[in-house]
């Protein structure tokens, strides 16, 4: 019996040690060529000195083989490329093992260097090579860059380090508050892209002013900052717009919201202007803090704010003027009217079709009150909050909420508006300040699923304008006249 169990058991060693070899062989073949998702790797636009997105592709053996590639290496010594392979980062990686048919992920990362090439554009090339069984192949990386101009608040960006750079020691965290210090009058011009790093601060009374054409990148979690009796200038035009947005210019990017803070103008900046400006991809469009005289806190005219993570403009007892606005798809409000104000916004399209989450909130927001830091109960006036031939709609059941403190008013009036209402929570139609309101009617829009809010041939929101407010407002966003018969919302349709 142990004689046949010795043999038994012989036998399963074999078996095993053969099976062991087997699976171990290597392709030593030289006709074998390994296949790629991607023969180039394609990095479109990255800003000089800002890594990129990281790339990827799959590297495949599809022999019955394994496969050990020698070595994967970038073809240049002193390459603005950088590889991972295998979880290891760097310029090489010897000896990768692939299974038979079985595959691999290559990642890689571009940081382009103008290398004093100011204003120019530029490209960089390299190659990631492939080196096993006395073969070689390759794959291609190519990254186009532009230069900027590089606006640095943040202390450990050396190469965008200027005189401009200030901090504020912060007691209470022991530590320094670092931002891009602008202290007297600037003018931003569009000769190259302005990319912020961390904060821009506008202080002690200057102004910023940002001229027609200039493209704004702010980084992740940037902020623009207008301080007390400071002022910011955006001056589009309708033929040369201002773009503020982030600084991640690949295709994934471009409906991704979040990408940076906000637009702040603080408590007690003055004249603040916009006009002829597109704004998205941050987390707060505009905050337009408290008012301290009698001047708009802020005048915007003819301008898009789209796809933001938070509120498109929230204002806090600000004082604001809109004009031809389109406000389309943010995380939470899209138009925040809080701890009261004065509020009047003319032939303006607030739309929220925001598909990133599950939106629980309405598409305007309007209150006057707020908690303080010791859980006291403040209240401010709601003057005026005038919205007329303006539509507010979206995909939820109940796009406007009102949050009066008990035994206070909300001095609001809508005149001429699409609107769209839960009308169990709130019923308008005997409301003085409802003046001929059309009520949860689908205005229509030709393609909200590609944010393209103009009006098709059939909405409701036709002609339905009242002419004395549009004589306040004569041509729509794209300069069309619409005094005659004038559509609802900024866009007037032309047949």
């Amino acid at each position: 019996m142990r004689k046949v169990f010795s043999a038994i058991f012989t036998i399963c060693l074999l078996i095993f040690f053969t099976c062991k070899k087997e699976e171990h062989i290597l392709n030593s073949s030289n006709n074998y060529i390994l296949t790629f998702s991607e023969d180039t790797l394609l990095f479109d636009t990255v800003f000089t000195t800002v890594g990129s997105a990281t790339r990827s592709f799959k590297v495949y053996n599809n022999s019955n083989n394994d496969l050990t590639i020698n070595s994967i290496s970038l073809a240049k010594s002193n390459s603005p490329f950088r590889i991972n392979v295998d979880g290891e980062s760097g310029s090489v990686a010897n000896d990768i093992f692939i299974r038979a048919n079985d595959s691999l992920y290559i990642f890689s990362e571009v940081t382009v260097d103008p290398n004093g090439k100011n204003g120019q554009s530029l490209i960089e090339q390299d190659s990631i090579i492939f080196n096993y069984n006395n073969q070689t192949q390759d794959v291609d990386l190519v990254a186009w860059g532009i230069d900027a101009n590089f606006h640095c608040g943040f202390p450990d960006y050396e190469k965008h380090q200027s005189n401009l750079l200030d901090s504020i020691y912060i007691e209470e965290e022991d530590d320094y508050y670092y931002y891009y210090n602008i202290n007297v009058d600037k003018s931003w011009e569009n000769n190259k892209p302005h990319v912020v790093y961390g904060d821009v601060w506008v202080r002690n009374g200057a102004t910023l002013t940002i001229n027609a054409g200039a493209n704004i990148y702010l980084h992740n979690n940037s902020t623009l900052l207008i301080d007390e009796n400071s002022t910011l200038h955006i001056k589009g035009t309708k033929d040369n717009l201002v773009t503020i947005q982030g600084d991640r210019l690949e295709d994934y990017y471009q409906q991704i919201s979040g990408q940076w803070d906000r637009i702040w103008l603080t408590a007690g900046s003055v004249d603040n202007t916009v006009e002829y400006a597109i704004i998205r991809n941050g987390t707060i469009g505009l905050h337009v803090d408290s008012v301290v005289n009698q001047s708009p806190s802020l005048i915007i005219e003819n301008s898009i704010i789209n796809n933001m993570s938070g509120l498109g403009i929230l204002g806090q007892g600000a004082h604001i003027e809109g004009k031809n606005l389109l406000v389309s798809n943010s995380g939470q409000y899209s138009l925040a009217l809080n701890i009261g104000g004065e509020y009047d916004f003319k032939h303006c399209t607030f739309a929220n079709y925001y598909n990133l989450n599950s939106r629980q909130t309405p598409s305007i927001f309007i209150n006057n009150y707020y908690e303080d830091s010791i859980g006291e109960i403040q209240y401010r006036e709601l003057s005026k909050a005038n919205f007329g031939n303006c539509i507010i709609y979206g995909d939820n059941p109940n796009e406007i909420l009102f949050d009066a403190l008990e035994g206070t008013s909300l001095n609001y009036l809508f005149e001429n508006c699409l609107i769209k209402m839960d009308l169990s929570v709130y019923n308008p139609e005997n409301d003085i300040f409802f003046q001929n309101t059309i009520l949860n009617e689908d205005p229509l829009f030709l393609d909200e699923n590609v944010w393209d809010f103009k009006l098709d041939s059939i909405s409701p929101a036709l002609n339905y304008g009242k002419i004395e407010i549009a004589n306040f407002v004569p041509y729509d966003i794209d300069g069309n006249y619409r005094v005659n018969s004038p559509d609802l919302g900024c866009f007037e349709r032309i047949e």
